[in-house]
């Protein structure tokens, strides 16, 4: 076989990142509830909803990926995926819900907030199930301008 004839080496896109799913039961089942709540709400309709599931976000590098706690992304197809690849699905998602906590609180805050800007996730959520962090247990961002503007949060329990 010539080289011109071979073909192309296929780049994996692994569906583990090797990092426990979350850091606690309490982080955990909140985690699985939202992500269940999300799918029950845009049921029979082109909505995608998931958790802890590897977004790749630049092809031909693997390197190149991320895991939200939550995520929704809408007008595609809601089956299961082993990975999401944005260049395949040709959408990202528009929300995104992180399930904080002490461990995580500053790459949630910082890394994870500017990377979901710059992608363009129109709407950010941290959640502090113990609130560890924060009160009250959620914050809200929406995407302006290339940043995030907090949402006003009513407070209510």
């Amino acid at each position: 076989m010539s080289i011109a004839t071979r073909p192309a080496l296929e780049i994996e896109y692994p569906e583990s990142d090797g990092q426990p799913m979350a850091e606690t039961d309490l982080h955990r089942n909140w985690m699985v509830w939202l992500i269940e709540l999300l799918k029950s709400f845009f049921a029979g309709q082109q909505v995608y909803v998931s958790g802890n599931l590897l977004i790749y976000y630049v092809e031909g590098n693997p390197k190149k990926s991320f895991a939200p706690d939550v995520f929704v992304v809408k007008n595609v197809r809601p089956d299961d995926r082993r990975v999401f690849k944005l260049w395949e699905e040709g959408a990202i998602p528009c929300f995104v819900l992180e399930t904080t906590s002490r461990k995580t609180g500053h790459e949630d805050l910082g890394p994870k907030m500017l990377l979901y800007a710059k992608l363009g996730v129109r709407e950010y959520f941290l959640f502090d199930p113990e609130r560890e962090l924060f009160e009250p247990a959620l914050l809200g961002y929406r995407l302006v301008g290339g940043g995030y503007m907090p949402l006003e949060m009513d407070g209510t329990q």
